[in-house]
Order: C-alpha cells, then sequence, then structure tokens
C-alpha cells in the first residue's frame, strides 16, 4: 500500500528529526528539508501529499513558501500545515490567509501528532465520508496494516483487524463487519480460499470484499473475482482512493440487481 508522502520543513535539526521520526514510526513517506530552497527541489521531484511548514525558516520564511505554492497550480493541491514555535495573536489568521490548510504551535505533542495529520489528510485521501462503515481488514504484514488502519480510520470508519484467515473468521464471528480489505497471500489458508469459505456460508456471503495483493501473478485478478471478491487492488495502492475504493464497493455490492 503506497503511504502518504509528507515533507517536513524546519530549520531546527532537533524539531526537524523529532516530526520525522514520529511520522515515519507511523508509515508515512517522510522528506526532510531545513529551508525554503531545499524545499522546493523535493516538491519539484517528488511532490508531497502534506507540508508541515515551520513559519521562522531562513531566507524566504514558510508563508512565503506557502504563497508562492498555492499560487502554482502544480502545487496548490498540497495540504500544508504550518508550525511555529512563536504563536502569537493573528498568526493563526496570517497561515490561513497565507494558504495554509491547518496550524500548529510548537512543541509539537508526539502522542497527538499522528491523529493530526491523519486529520488534515482526510481531505485527499479519497474519504467519504456520509457513512461510518465497520471495516475488517485482513492482512499479515504489520507495517501495512498499521497503514491501512490509520488510513481508514481516518477517512472516519471503525476498523478491526486480523492476521490470518483463522483469525478473521473469529473476528467476523465476534462482530460482523460491513466491509472486508483482503491480503491474498496470507499464512495458511489464503485470501481466496478465505473468500470461498465467506462466500459459501449464508451469514457472511453477501459481505463485501476488497481484494489487494502484492503478487498479481500469484493471485490475478479474474481469480479474486472468480473466488467472490468484489473488487481487486494491486500493491502498492493509493492511499488517496482506498476509502473511495472502500465505499464504491459497498455501494455497489448494495445495489438492486
Amino acid at each position: 500500500m503506497k503511504p502518504a508522502r509528507i515533507l517536513v520543513v524546519d530549520d531546527n535539526p532537533t524539531n526537524l528529526k523529532l516530526a520525522s521520526d514520529v511520522l515515519d514510526a507511523e508509515g508515512y513517506q517522510v522528506a526532510q528539508a531545513g529551508n525554503a530552497e531545499e524545499a522546493l527541489l523535493i516538491i519539484e521531484a517528488h511532490p508531497p501529499d502534506l507540508i508541515l511548514m515551520d513559519i521562522a525558516l531562513p531566507g524566504m520564511d514558510g508563508l512565503a513558501l506557502t504563497r508562492k505554492l498555492k499560487a502554482d497550480p502544480a502545487t496548490r493541491q498540497i495540504v500544508i500545515v504550518a508550525l511555529t514555535a512563536f504563536a502569537m495573536k493573528g498568526d493563526e489568521a496570517k497561515a490561513y490567509s497565507a494558504g495554509c490548510n491547518g496550524y500548529i504551535t510548537k512543541p509539537i505533542d508526539t502522542r497527538r501528532l499522528p491523529d493530526q495529520v491523519g486529520g488534515f489528510l482526510r481531505g485527499i485521501l479519497g474519504a467519504v465520508k456520509a457513512t461510518e462503515r465497520k471495516v475488517l481488514v485482513i492482512e499479515d504484514d504489520p507495517p501495512q496494516l498499521k497503514l491501512a488502519h490509520r488510513v481508514l480510520a481516518s477517512s472516519g470508519h471503525h476498523v478491526t483487524e486480523a492476521d490470518a484467515a483463522e483469525a478473521a473468521l473469529a473476528a467476523i464471528k465476534n462482530d460482523r463487519p460491513e466491509v472486508i480489505l483482503l491480503d491474498l497471500m496470507l499464512p495458511g489458508m489464503d485470501g481466496l480460499s478465505l473468500a470461498r469459505q465467506l462466500r459459501a456460508q449464508p451469514e457472511t456471503r453477501d459481505i463485501p470484499i476488497v481484494a489487494i495483493t502484492a503478487f498479481p501473478e500469484k493471485f490475478p485478478e479474474a481469480a479474486a473475482l472468480e473466488a467472490g471478491c468484489d473488487a481487486y487492488l494491486v500493491k502498492p495502492v493509493d492511499t488517496r482512493r482506498l476509502a473511495q475504493e472502500i465505499e464504491s464497493t459497498v455501494t455497489r455490492r448494495r445495489a438492486p440487481q
């Protein structure tokens, strides 16, 4: 699954490392820049989904850089969250006026930062928040499981997890999900076998299933659909599309035939 790309721009090495380490541990793809010039080079080469922008940068400051990015059609869609250690009356209004999408004061609360970033990313993750879904994510790779959980939870869904087919069956029996995100490469019973078993049981045959795999040659789309899956995604999956794919799969499954 393709993680969201985050650029941290801060001229303080300690703050730069702290924010980057926290977000990297959450599964995000993190880049660093110590000034506006470095940031522009990174943005041109690999446009991020979100920028944590220190306002007090040497040379071109963070607000000037934000205005530059928001004036360019190629970069104006990037979510920019202002960071400042000198919060004064009117600073927040200045940040929003420059084009920032959010505002965080330093020192950063490392316990809250992942949730804050997840909240700011909701608008670009393809989230469809009209309905909160109970989603079961079945994935045996811990980083992939954590990333999928965070993306879907940030979109407003209630997420439960299982790392194998047997654990998934127990989870489904305990609390029936509205939709399942199913990795096809599982230890023991693979995802195709699990999908067939779910479709064979009256109590689970109507649960929408989104198949996901890093091995399309081993688990081709035709085999997944034949096993009863409703949708098919190949890793790395763009996190901006995941919540939308979950919702559209539920909608298609429930549509009158």
